[in-house]
């Protein structure tokens, strides 16, 4: 009997090259949206819009769903917010 992973269809590939069995990703979209704040590449993916245009939403000017983290350079996406923010602009 062949591995789930093994079998076409079976599997959805994610940001960073990870494949994963739809009961792994199904399991990882349910961690996604239990976080508070999310990377670009899991907002991405949560969201099911491109990086760049993640990216780009979070340059832009009324962007109040980006927060600061302690690090240099390092921002993330506060989920609930951002989530307002896609279906007010009509992008998801």
């Amino acid at each position: 009997m062949a591995n789930a992973k093994q079998k076409k269809g079976f599997t959805k590939k994610i940001l960073g090259g990870s494949e994963l069995t739809m009961e792994e990703y199904a399991a990882y979209i349910t961690a996604l949206k239990a976080k508070p704040f999310l990377t670009s590449a899991e907002a991405s993916t949560l969201f099911e819009i491109g990086i760049g245009r993640v990216r780009s939403l979070m340059k832009a000017d009324d962007a109040d769903f980006v927060v600061m983290t302690d690090t240099i350079r390092s921002r993330r996406i506060h989920r609930e917010t951002f989530e307002k923010y896609l279906v007010s602009h009509g992008i998801h």
